[in-house]
């Protein structure tokens, strides 16, 4: 009778061990990406068919989930040369990186987690504390709310524009503006790929050059919410400053996207006559015929000549204003 404590004691630490065990797993899986900033890259610009053109903005966004659970800051970049980086993520110096099911090579220093589309994996050190957290987090974020939402606004269902129509609504109320006019200027200027970028370096969904970027508060170019909200405040900025040439406001729309495209003092030239042949005035129409395709309603003067009036194209603070801005993809 007195052996019965003795053998409870050791039946209960059988029972109890495998459970501690495993929730010293968990907490450690949990905390091998918490090093206070996860560094991930994305690396989705090869020619495969397979691949959807919103696939890096939607690898972006459950990128920027992930991290907003495992890590006090993330940041997410756009990468070339998927062999460096894979040397990274087995030397340490990366966190994730996103490539092309077709582009990965099986190697004992990294590991590779498919999270959802089988034509995408995300590469992560050989640790298997990382891959095995990484499958975990996928499969309960799969039945959230949050990812829902994504692949809705991904599957452009409904009627709608593009994944990012909630943020150019917001945006375009602030300038006055119809949303589907500032979403025409943004198809014309990324196709709603944040991945975007000129030979200028020109990035993201509203082309922002880095000096005008930075000036209009953007910390993270990739980011649909700060580019698109950069991109109407220079687009404010703009139209403010042009409304000195005329009081119609169907005019100053249109003169407002031109010097957008070129910057202030150009697109008065071009729309003055002085460039017809310049690249800006087939800019502008071709806004105004992907408004119209979006149930926009067609300007009732296009702009001309004619209908700038007395403008004078040689104003220099007009001249002076983003003459960086190219958005020529």
């Amino acid at each position: 009778m007195r052996l019965y404590p003795h053998v409870l004691a050791v039946l209960l630490a059988l029972v109890l061990f495998p459970i501690a065990g495993n929730r010293i797993s968990h907490l450690k899986d949990k905390d091998s990406f918490r090093d206070g900033k996860l560094r991930c890259v994305i690396c989705l610009n090869y020619p495969d068919k397979n691949l959807d053109r919103f696939a890096t903005g939607f690898n972006y966004e459950i990128l920027k989930a992930f991290g907003k659970s495992h890590s006090d800051s993330i940041s997410v970049e756009l990468g070339e040369g998927i062999g460096n980086h894979i040397d990274s993520i087995a030397l340490g110096g990366l966190d994730i990186l996103v490539i092309p099911a077709s582009e990965y090579k099986d190697t004992a220093d990294v590991a590779a987690v498919a999270m959802g589309d089988s034509s995408i994996i995300w590469v992560v050190g050989a640790d298997k504390h990382r891959s095995r957290e990484l499958v975990r987090w996928f499969a309960k974020f799969q039945g959230s709310a949050e990812y829902s939402e994504m692949k809705r606004r991904f599957s452009l269902k409904g009627g709608m524009i593009s994944p990012y129509d909630d943020i150019l609504k917001a945006n375009a109320q602030t300038i006055g503006w119809d949303w589907r006019l500032l979403a025409a200027l943004a198809w014309s200027e990324s196709k709603f790929r944040i991945q975007a970028k000129s030979p200028r370096g020109a990035l993201g969904i509203m082309q922002m050059m880095p000096v005008t970027a930075d000036r209009f508060g953007v910390q993270d170019p990739l980011d649909p919410e700060e580019n698109i909200a950069a991109g109407t405040r220079y687009l404010a900025f703009l139209k403010d400053m042009l409304s000195r040439y005329t009081e119609d406001p169907e005019t100053l729309t249109w003169l407002t996207i031109a010097a957008y495209n070129s910057g202030g003092g150009r697109a008065l030239q071009d729309l003055e006559g002085k460039e017809r042949s310049s690249a800006t005035a087939a800019y502008t129409e071709a806004v105004i015929k992907r408004y119209v395709s979006y149930g926009g309603k067609a300007p009732s003067v296009l702009l001309s000549p004619d209908s700038l009036g007395g403008i004078d194209p040689g104003d220099e603070e007009t001249g002076d204003q983003e003459e960086e801005h190219d958005d020529n993809e």
